[in-house]
């Protein structure tokens, strides 16, 4: 008897046409859950795990000339170009300008209105938003110093002004938005939230 011979009939084959049979399952469920999840992205489906905003799965809907933004609305947006992942290494990579993942954000001041930023908070049209103070560096990268603001913002055409209202109110005051980089605009707005599942 050929040793290679012997060797393949003492080595248990890894079960026949029944492994193949579940192979091919695994696959196909794989596949199918992937055709599943593209399809839900391309129709405008988003699942939030940032604690920015409520943790949940968003539908949202691009944005075109008629499209009006509203206060309160949750948009997804990319942030003014001077926010890079290189400046701000807690933020992570994605197709924006500036290198960066587009945010999710509430929109707490539209065009006209007065927003007053200090280092204690801001407040809209002399509404302050709650735990809305500036720190002073990152909880991650407490080396990284953040950029403050104090001054009063009029918000022109096109100007939006976000705010992380956070999935609990006290995560706010850690939400990265308006209060460090100003406002953002129309141009730099890709979708507005249209349903939540």
């Amino acid at each position: 008897m050929n040793v290679d011979h012997a060797a393949n009939r003492t080595l248990p084959r890894p079960g026949g046409r029944r492994w193949g049979r579940r192979m091919l399952l695994a696959i196909g469920t794989l596949a199918g859950l992937l055709a599943a999840a593209d399809g839900l992205w391309w129709s405008g489906w988003r699942v939030n795990l940032t604690e920015s905003e409520p943790l949940g799965f968003y539908r949202l809907a691009a944005i075109d000339p008629s499209t009006v933004i509203r206060r309160g609305a949750l948009i997804e947006f990319c942030p003014p170009a001077g926010v890079t992942p290189a400046r701000f290494p807690f933020y992570m990579k994605g197709n924006c300008p500036g290198g960066g993942m587009p945010m999710f954000k509430q929109v707490v001041g539209v065009p006209g209105d007065r927003i007053d930023v200090s280092l204690n908070g801001e407040s809209v049209n002399g509404r302050p938003l709650p735990y809305s103070a500036q720190l002073a560096r990152s909880a991650t990268w407490p080396r990284l110093q953040l950029p403050h603001q104090a001054r009063v913002f009029v918000l022109g055409a096109g100007q939006y002004w976000v705010y992380g209202s956070g999935a609990k109110s006290a995560l706010a005051a850690e939400s990265f938005d308006s209060r460090y980089w100003g406002a953002v605009t129309r141009a730099e707005i890709r979708r507005v939230e249209c349903g939540r599942a």
